[in-house]
């Protein structure tokens, strides 16, 4: 027993160390710019229906940077709250990932989610996370912004 709580502590150890990394540069980036861009502090349900839309636009351009978008879902609440869900099914060099921003430079929100989803991704590979692997990464628009990497038991997949 004294082992598997050992095993816990490391595991939620490294974890946090490794929030200081990827994690909180994906949400720090995500937070200050969807507020300067979409100023989420007030986003109304026409705001989130504009953001929604936006999303779905940008998705086949996601799509070159090896990211696909699985799912959107909308929660109706005050602020509203937009999900993305997206799979990772690629990869694609930095190199290529820059052409593709720079190509769509005028796309500020594009820039936001693809950097967020690199950040994401860069932290999801530093884990070690025996039988479960990596499966998606969720994008919360919403205050505070958020960013989840979900992990699946292998095993029971």
């Amino acid at each position: 027993m004294k082992k598997v709580i050992d095993t816990v502590k490391h595991v939620i150890e490294d974890t946090t160390a490794l929030f200081g990394e990827g994690y909180n540069a994906a949400t720090g980036l995500l937070g200050e710019t969807l507020q300067h861009f979409y100023d989420v502090k007030d986003l109304t349900k026409e705001k989130a229906a504009a953001l929604t839309n936006d999303v779905i636009a940008l998705a086949p351009v996601i799509e070159q940077t090896g990211y696909r978008t699985k799912e959107i879902n909308i929660g109706v609440s005050v602020p509203p709250r937009i999900i993305i869900h997206f799979e990772k099914f690629a990869e694609i060099s930095q190199e290529r990932v820059e052409e593709i921003l720079n190509e769509h430079a005028e796309k500020k929100l594009l820039k936001v989610i693809v950097q967020t989803l690199i950040a994401a991704d860069a932290f999801q590979q530093k884990l070690t996370m025996g039988n479960f692997t990596f499966n998606e990464i969720n994008i919360s628009l919403s205050v505070p912004p958020e960013v989840q990497v979900k992990f699946v038991n292998s095993q029971t997949a």
